[in-house]
């Protein structure tokens, strides 16, 4: 019988901001699938979202606030990790102390900034070597935007890895499957927005675009709205109004639901397009959302227009509810399987990708 020796666990270090659900999914994979051991340095703290992270197998959490830079850098050489990842430049703590272990072990940020080639963005790329470079080995992004951000500020190919952030299959992965019989016998007419209610998210262009195309058409299609903020919503016999919802309450009311609408004036990338894809949902978004480049095709399994267009929203909404309820399940499952190409898997492989890289 040959007799193998087990693999050493894989240290990994996460200095992180506000840990989300999806966030953790990652952190699952790389313990599921490459047995990890991953130990979370969160913000505890002027926290934006309710959500605490719980500690599980392989997974620990440790508050932020219980930290300074001898007690932060002690914890870091406890563990001897193979990588540390930096949730980008803006805690001083964390910058600080990754300094020390340059070249003792992998050290990865990430980020969902687009290029778009602005004075502070060209600033950035001629300093990047003293912004980022000097800190971070590696950059981690989500889609080709970032992917020309990171390049830009002096990251070479090797340099960058993909598949940052992604839904969690686990909890929206069986949700197409569970629900297509459903919507098969009758597709809801009902469009949803899940988000902060603010001016950035576009949910203020929304209602007015909804509201004129159905005064216009006068059809059956609703508009569903989840969430919570300062731009404050009229409640209308066709538009109805849900406080902010978890994950797996979005998927389990997901039946409702067959249209997802994202009209942000401002969304780096957009976790929620993956979730609702995944979910089997057409999309519409703005060509604001960076997570469309990637999870939306023109009028197969939805429509992007252009940010802040009123008009050209309407034009996007009039064009999904023209289409029949046939259409509208070929639609649903292009979306599913444009989900297909990212995963939590597919993000921990990306991450673990760098430590067959001898370049250090």
């Amino acid at each position: 019988m040959l007799y193998l020796e087990p693999k050493a666990a894989i240290n990994i270090v996460y200095l992180y901001s506000e840990v989300m659900p999806y966030t953790i999914a990652v952190m699952r994979a790389l313990v599921r699938e490459h047995g990890a051991v991953v130990d979370c340095v969160y913000w505890d703290e002027k926290k934006r979202t309710p959500f605490i992270p719980e500690n599980e197998a392989g997974i620990i959490f440790y508050k932020r606030s219980g930290f300074d830079l001898a007690s932060l850098k002690k914890f870091i050489e406890a563990r001897n990790p193979s990588i540390i990842y930096v949730v980008g430049r803006m805690d001083n703590l964390y910058l600080k102390v990754v300094r020390q272990f340059r070249g003792r072990c992998r050290i990865v940020t990430g980020s969902d900034n687009q290029w778009n080639g602005s004075f502070r963005q060209k600033i950035a790329a001629l300093f990047g070597g003293r912004l980022y470079r000097r800190y971070f080995d590696y950059f981690w992004v989500p889609g080709a935007r970032q992917y020309e951000f990171a390049h830009n500020i002096g990251y070479p190919p090797e340099r960058i890895i993909n598949h940052l952030l992604t839904a969690d299959s686990a909890i929206f992965g069986n949700v197409y499957e569970q629900y297509k019989a459903i919507k098969k016998n009758k597709y809801p007419h009902n469009i949803v927005f899940a988000g902060r209610f603010a001016e950035s998210k576009g949910i203020d262009l929304l209602v007015a675009a909804f509201n004129e195309v159905k005064a216009a058409t006068k059809n059956d299609w609703q508009l569903t709205l989840i969430g919570s903020g300062e731009v404050q919503i009229a409640l209308q016999t066709h538009i109805s109004l849900k406080r902010f919802m978890s994950g797996a309450e979005l998927a389990a009311d997901t039946t409702n639901w067959g249209i997802f609408c994202l009209p942000s004036r401002y969304e780096p990338w957009g976790v929620v397009v993956h979730e609702f894809t995944m979910a089997g949902l057409p999309i519409i978004c703005s060509d604001a959302v960076g997570a469309g480049d990637a999870l939306v095709m023109e009028g197969q399994n939805g429509y992007i227009f252009n940010s802040g267009d009123k008009e050209a929203l309407k034009t996007a909404l009039q064009q999904i509810m023209a289409k029949s309820d046939v259409e509208l399940l070929l639609m649903s499952r292009k979306s599913y399987e444009l989900s297909k190409m990212q995963s939590p898997e597919i993000a921990a492989d990306s991450l673990m990708s760098i430590l067959e890289n001898n370049n250090g």
